[in-house]
């Protein structure tokens, strides 16, 4: 019997962007396909613009999108993900 593929939404992970995290491993879960939602409201704005210029190449070469959810809040998924119901439920309440 197949296993259920989880919902983009089950796979999603939210990051509150610090000097502590590395994009490097931003970059791996995108490629492992896991749909991030990225605030960088309280980070510098050069890394921020640096990270969001790196994820965006990630996203590209994955077949992916970069949404604005709303100022310096970004998703980065694959258009499979973004398409997904779960997910846009989840971040049509995260816009609000």
């Amino acid at each position: 019997m197949g296993r259920k593929e989880k919902s983009a939404y089950d796979r999603l992970e939210l990051v509150k962007m610090n000097p502590e995290i590395d994009v490097f491993d931003l970059a791996e879960a995108l490629m492992r396909r896991k749909p991030l939602i990225v605030d960088f409201e309280d980070h510098r704005v050069i890394e921020s613009n640096q990270a969001i210029m790196f994820l965006s190449g990630v996203v590209y070469a994955i077949d992916g999108e970069v949404e604005v959810i709303r100022e310096k809040v970004f998703v980065f998924a694959t258009k499979k993900d973004l398409k997904d119901k779960t997910l846009r439920k989840a971040l049509a309440k995260y816009k609000e």
